[in-house]
């Protein structure tokens, strides 16, 4: 693992300096092939050919902010899966898969109750602290798997959202994606994660899936489609 500030190589301990929380993720990590750039106070991950990545969480929230402001989120096909109807109480969301916080910054942009992020990847996870600790938002964030945090609150609604085989070969996914998927790899234990997150959720774990995907882990109680995502619903059995 390498750190760059400002275009100068420093060391682990002079990286951990600048940045206690990201340091603290990454600490056991160190033998990962991961090169990180830092400008500005902006934790970017450099890999292959492309730019390096980072999280702007203030650009996804204006962004979000501004489409809500012209439409309805009820008419949202993640919204809908959440469950978010108009004159209910909104739900405490768990996102068990940050990633890079695309789905997060949409479920945070619908005005949760509280939203709570787990993230297993290293890597990504200090991706996200960084983010989180310059936007200074509102999110309790949690690495490892979801599962197994002793400190997680009761939630409402679970997000899962696991990374599968690419097997559309012919579009090339964005360079963010081609990023992910080559850092984090398949979830070859998708199906186990789901059942546990399954056991978490007080109202209903959602599960983020391609159109020509099979349910993950049984008939869901519906799905809801998009234009090439479903949402397979799971209400909870209690």
């Amino acid at each position: 693992m390498q750190f760059f500030l400002n275009n100068i190589e420093i060391n682990f301990s002079e990286f951990a300096q600048h940045f206690p929380d990201e340091a603290k993720i990454l600490t056991d990590y160190l033998e990962l092939p991961a090169k990180f750039e830092i400008q500005e106070g902006v934790l970017a991950l450099a890999f292959d050919q492309f730019n390096p990545i980072s999280i702007d969480i203030e650009k996804i929230l204006e962004h979000h902010k501004k489409f809500f402001y012209k439409h309805s989120l009820y008419k949202d096909p993640l919204a809908r899966a959440l469950g978010l109807k108009k004159g209910k109480s909104r739900p405490i969301v768990l996102d068990a898969t940050a990633g890079l916080l695309g789905d997060s910054l949409l479920m945070y942009a619908y005005g949760p109750q509280q939203l709570i992020c787990c993230e297993r990847n290293p890597v990504v996870a200090a991706l996200i602290v960084n983010a989180i600790n310059r936007a200074k938002i509102d999110i309790k964030f949690y690495f490892g798997e979801a599962s197994a945090q002793a400190q997680l609150p009761e939630v409402d609604v679970v997000f899962y959202d696991p990374m599968y085989k690419e097997k559309n070969v012919k579009a090339a996914p964005k360079k963010e994606m081609a990023i992910f998927r080559e850092l984090v790899g398949e979830d070859t234990d998708s199906y186990e994660v789901a059942r546990n997150l399954y056991s978490l959720a007080k109202e209903r774990l959602v599960i983020k899936r391609s159109n020509r995907a099979t349910p993950l882990i049984e008939q869901p109680d519906h799905s809801i489609k998009g234009k090439s995502t479903s949402y397979d619903v799971y209400l909870a059995k209690n």
